[in-house]
């Protein structure tokens, strides 16, 4: 599952959003949930995010990457990586 901690009103964000949905068009077998941090902060803090985007990779619930900005080569490399573990 990849989760995508982001805000409205992030730049790097509204250049990600295009690129995350067509990963998950390409991905089908891998989750992708977006998180705002304005309106579930708890959550963003829960998970230690401090920066926006941050994208979360877990595994039956574990925290097995993350990718802090608008990194989608390295978003992508790490997504083909776990997908084949």
């Amino acid at each position: 599952m990849v989760i995508d901690y982001t805000a409205s009103w992030c730049g790097p964000f509204k250049f990600m959003e295009p690129i995350i949905k067509t990963m998950a068009s390409k991905y089908t077998d891998v989750g992708f949930v977006k998180i705002d941090v304005d309106e579930l902060s708890d959550v963003a803090q829960e998970f230690g995010v401090q920066a926006m985007p941050t994208f979360l990779l877990l595994k039956q619930g574990k925290e097995v990457e993350r990718v802090v900005g608008a990194k989608k080569d390295e978003l992508e490399k790490k997504i083909q990586i776990h997908r084949a573990i």
